[in-house]
């Protein structure tokens, strides 16, 4: 299985749409940051997150202080402020593997130091060329996503519907 790392508002996301069983079958080893973890507030959407923790579906990779350190220095070029996003993209690279996010910022910082990066549209695209979903189930979630995540491109998501239908 290939690995991916995950940022906050991609699981978010797949919480709201209410895809999170099959985001984590996907053919991943799927991962994040404890920082990531961290940001996840409401008892209702940790309490899910957490059951794909215990069922060894989500590795949550812990940092020690000097990885901290590595991570205030991380020099991301465009000045990334938040310390959780800055975790993920420098885990990434660590790794060596391709990040899930759907924050713009981020999206062009990874992609200028070389890493493969994708967004909650992708998830969907997976879930359905892997026969996950249905293309009935991916038109839903598609919708779910234009009506939870304003930020996301409308067009793109629109297309992928007219497509499946």
């Amino acid at each position: 299985m290939k690995l991916i790392i995950t940022d906050t508002n991609v699981l978010f996301d797949v919480i709201k749409i209410g895809a999170l069983p099959e985001f984590f079958s996907l053919d991943y080893d799927i991962c994040t940051t404890v920082f990531v973890i961290e940001e996840i507030k409401p008892s209702g959407q940790r309490e899910l997150v957490d059951t794909f923790i215990r069922a060894k579906k989500l590795t949550v990779i812990e940092f020690t202080g000097e990885d901290v350190e590595d991570v205030v220095n991380f020099d991301t070029v465009k000045g990334l402020k938040r310390f959780t996003d800055k975790s993920v993209i420098w885990k990434s690279v660590q790794l060596n593997c391709p990040m899930l996010t759907g924050d713009k910022k981020m999206k062009e910082i990874a992609e200028n130091i070389g890493i493969e990066v994708h967004g909650s549209i992708w998830v969907i695209d997976e879930l359905y060329n892997y026969n996950l979903i249905s293309s009935e189930k991916a038109i839903e979630l598609l919708e779910q996503l234009l009506k939870t995540n304003s930020w996301l491109p409308r067009n793109e998501i629109e297309r992928r519907i007219n497509k499946l239908k």
